[in-house]
């Protein structure tokens, strides 16, 4: 089995977490490779050229982080990273973690692009939508806690952006989502993933 990723992506850092997590490691190759190439070996597997994509051993190709974090969760049962129906608060917080990460995601492609070509008002759309939910989390912080659950894991790799995106500036306004954050980040599995600068 292998799982194909880019160093600074955020979705394809949330399945090599869930690999650590669920004691997998063992099992899955873990295969750095280049995106938007031609060439990419990724290309020979999955024809997005998106990360993460995992080449099952019986011979799938799963791509979209849940999907292959589902996946992950099914061999080893033991440790529940995904939220089922049984736990609805888990499900919103996954919802509402995904949310902001697609659009920090957004927020950083657009401020790379050339300054003549980026959108002012796609900016402004997702600081505006980034600053709501970080307002959401700081207030329901006390809720949150320490265990691998993907939405969690989710939330940590949005906010382990910052060192892409020092526009948003979020630890000097929500000091109790800071420290659930520096807590968290100990945790081993994020600390041998943490994006490259």
């Amino acid at each position: 089995m292998k799982l194909f990723y880019t160093p600074n992506s955020p979705y394809a850092r949330i399945a090599r977490i869930a690999v650590v997590e669920l004691s997998l490691s063992d099992r899955i190759e873990i295969e750095k490779v280049t995106v938007r190439d031609p060439n990419s070996n990724l290309l020979n597997y999955n024809p997005t050229g998106k990360v993460p994509t995992l080449a099952t051993d019986d011979g799938f190709i799963l791509s979209e982080t849940r999907i292959i974090c589902v996946y992950l969760n099914h061999l080893n049962p033991d440790i529940k990273i995904v939220a089922d129906i049984s736990h609805a608060f888990l499900q919103q917080l996954e919802g509402i973690s995904s949310g902001l990460l697609d659009g920090i995601a957004v927020w950083v492609r657009e401020i790379r692009r050339e300054r003549h070509e980026q959108s002012p008002g796609i900016i402004e759309l997702e600081r505006s939508r980034a600053l709501r939910v970080l307002n959401y989390f700081e207030k329901i912080s006390d809720q949150l806690d320490q265990t691998p659950k993907l939405a969690h894991i989710t939330l940590a790799s949005a906010l382990g952006l910052e060192t892409r995106l020092p526009e948003l500036q979020w630890r000097q306004n929500y000091p109790k989502l800071t420290r659930w954050y520096d807590e968290f980040s100990e945790r081993p599995s994020l600390q041998v993933t943490k994006p490259e600068i």
